[in-house]
């Protein structure tokens, strides 16, 4: 993702050297955030990145296209940026993209740094975009994931009731995840829930056996090489985005960090956390905020991974879009426990004492977070007590899995996932996009979880949008090409 200028970019422990960054991220982390060994990045004495087996993305320009030569430009490396390339290039033959992403590799924020969970479309309001995008989402995610022989899994899930209280909850649950059309739901008795999982114990579950597990980084890597195999796509790493100009008669001008220039015809922004910084610069809205939550992960010792099969979730808050502490097998065999959902005090607070002072001062005075802070106060240090507090943290999860113990537990990683907010404090629960007044911007203003498992439907959607917003149906830009309506 791309941030404005003044915004620094952090590594996951703070200020350090974008070696040390690039050492720790790719070689120090690589097993705790579930990358496989043959996707990491080795380091040459010289600190020069090269490749460890898998195609990488770490040089600062991958792909063939000349300068000015890009029909789309699309600011941001992660999921839902990527699939919105792919889709360009596979919708319109003759159609020529480029991608911009700070980092010096794709896919190092938010795709890379989740649960790993195929949704099936449960909690979202029937007839809403997330649960539509979801619904349609997972089905393609799971043909691309079979069409491309990607590691993954039907594990399926259950989400526990454990108090009187949650019944109403999880049975409101059921009727939503009906009407949006999930298919082989089933409510279960006590019974059921331990003939299923033995060492599970809740008043009631909702089973949702179509809930998978995949490895998000090798999808968005995936989305890359489709791009880029196209010869019509360009991925540029490194580019550190600090000014927009857009106009309808010069077009769109992108500029980096480091001097740089990208141009194109029309520009796409994706985001992610960092979606408000870059959507002011291309011209949009002051809102909403994007607001950066910490999510804390553990992982069950290996000699304890038996002790669940699929995904176990909590009955959410429905006040809230976190779904709970929860375990989660993955797909190279280990399970994780979490994550929480804690304030960051800075838009890649991958640690509890990242800071960012700009992050931080601009947040203390978005009178929306406060009124979110202090509207839910005890949610909000609940939080943070279990971000730095495991026993409690476990304790989440040993209220389903009573013979789990912090024990049979170790530290994992962290990631941060953004939550948009407007001016009254309110959480956007809800996908958003917004049109530039040049005309020739599209932004990706909140795609929230679950953007992973929607992105091959968001990209069709946000490519939906560019065709009526950009006027492509009269303009016929592409050659040869007939644009859908």
């Amino acid at each position: 993702m791309t941030t404005m200028g003044p915004i620094r970019k952090l590594s996951s422990s703070g200020n350090r050297s974008g070696l040390k960054l690039v050492r720790e991220y790719s070689l120090g982390l690589a097993h705790s955030m579930g990358l496989s060994q043959e996707s990491a990045t080795c380091l040459t004495s010289s600190g020069a990145v090269q490749s460890c087996g898998n195609r990488r993305w770490s040089s600062s320009v991958r792909g063939d296209l000349k300068p000015g030569e890009a029909d789309v430009a699309i600011v941001g490396g992660g999921i839902v940026g990527l699939a919105t390339a792919r889709e360009i290039v596979n919708r319109f033959p003759s159609a020529k993209v480029v991608v911009v992403e700070k980092e010096q590799d794709i896919v190092k924020h938010q795709t890379s740094h989740n649960s790993g969970v195929i949704h099936a479309g449960i909690y979202y309001e029937p007839g809403s975009a997330m649960a539509k995008l979801c619904v349609d989402g997972a089905r393609l995610m799971y043909e691309y994931c079979e069409k491309k022989n990607l590691p993954h899994k039907r594990v399926g899930k259950l989400i526990v009731a454990t108090r009187e209280s949650e019944l109403p909850i999880l049975d409101d649950l059921y009727k939503r995840a009906t009407a949006n059309g999930v298919q082989g739901l089933e409510l279960l008795s006590p019974k059921k829930i331990l003939d299923l999982e033995p060492n599970v114990r809740a008043l009631r579950a909702l089973h949702s056996p179509n809930t998978g597990i995949v490895d998000y980084a090798k999808v968005g890597r995936s989305y890359a090489e489709d791009v880029l195999t196209s010869g019509r796509g360009q991925i540029r790493t490194g580019f550190e985005v600090t000014g927009i100009d857009a106009d309808a008669s010069r077009g769109v001008t992108v500029q980096s960090r480091s001097g740089e220039e990208v141009k194109a015809k029309w520009l796409i922004t994706c985001g992610g956390l960092q979606a408000d910084y870059v959507g002011r610069m291309a011209g949009g809205a002051k809102g909403p905020t994007v607001l950066p939550f910490r999510g804390t992960y553990h992982e069950l010792k290996p000699e304890y991974r038996n002790l669940i099969t699929r995904n176990i979730y909590p009955v959410p808050d429905p006040k809230f879009p976190m779904v709970g502490v929860h375990l989660t097998p993955r797909v190279d065999g280990r399970v994780l426990i979490g994550p929480n959902s804690a304030l960051a005090l800075s838009k890649e607070g991958y640690k509890f004492l990242n800071v960012n002072i700009k992050d931080s001062l601009l947040f203390a005075i978005n009178k929306g977070l406060w009124k979110l802070v202090l509207g839910n106060p005890g949610i909000v240090f609940q939080e943070i007590w279990r971000d730095i507090n495991t026993r409690a943290f476990v304790g989440e999860a040993k209220r389903y899995c009573p013979k789990l113990e912090v024990e049979h537990t170790t530290h994992g990683w962290a990631g941060v996932h953004a939550v948009a907010i407007d001016g009254s404090g309110k959480i956007i629960g809800n996908f958003l996009f917004e049109n530039g007044s040049s005309g020739i911007v599209l932004n990706v203003r909140n795609a929230p979880s679950p953007a992973c498992t929607s992105s091959l439907a968001i990209a069709n959607t946000v490519v939906d949008r560019a065709v009526k917003d950009f006027d492509w149906l009269n303009k016929k830009p592409f050659k040869t090409d007939k644009v859908p309506a």
